[in-house]
């Protein structure tokens, strides 16, 4: 059995924890409406950037049985914004529990062992919550010159302009080398003084 949730049915809490704005699905759509933020957005936003590898996952019931989360544990290899003392938790909205599934549009998994790029934002207890949804996501990846890659995981989100001033910014590329992604990230938090 699978359960599909839709943003204009979320809490308000759900919402927060999303860290995004407009909570708009049209019918039959299956993506949820966030502002689309820009890089410089992303990193200002941000109380921590990190570079990591999942090394565990455990999904689980709140305490009244009505949402699942999952909570993604991460071994950190970077941190470019902030200090993980070598690990963060991720908490997402969604997972399989008891033989149900809450899917949320917009909000990624994260695979074995998998290599991310995360841009994360402080939750109440000792874990984070992404950016924007799979805006604060990139996978990382060789191509086929082994040259590293980090893919933006922005599936399942609708976007819409967050500011004018974002339009002046650095849009968040699809795909892109990972040192010049990287490269630009530091620039962006030493000019912020952090």
């Amino acid at each position: 059995m699978r359960i599909a949730t839709r943003v204009r049915d979320w809490p308000l809490t759900a919402l927060l924890l999303a860290g995004v704005g407009v909570p708009v699905l049209a019918p039959g759509v299956e993506a949820t409406t966030v502002k689309q933020l820009s890089l410089e957005q992303m990193v200002r936003g941000s109380h921590r950037i990190m570079l990591g590898r999942r090394v565990s996952q455990e999904t689980y019931w709140n305490k009244n049985r009505t949402r699942i989360y999952t909570a993604t544990r991460f071994a950190v290899t970077e941190d470019l914004k902030g200090d993980s003392r070598g690990a963060a938790t991720v908490v997402t909205v969604g997972g399989a529990m008891d033989g149900l599934t809450l899917a949320v549009s917009g909000t990624p998994t994260f695979r074995v062992n998998e290599e991310v790029l995360l841009f994360l934002e402080a939750g109440k207890g000792d874990y984070w919550i992404l950016k924007g949804l799979s805006q604060g996501m990139f996978r990382i990846a060789a191509d086929t010159q082994g040259v590293r890659m980090a893919h933006h995981a922005s599936s399942g989100l609708h976007l819409v302009p967050a500011s004018p001033e974002s339009s002046t910014q650095t849009p968040i590329p699809a795909r892109v080398e990972l040192d010049r992604l990287l490269s630009r990230i530091r620039q962006l938090v030493g000019m912020a003084g952090e």
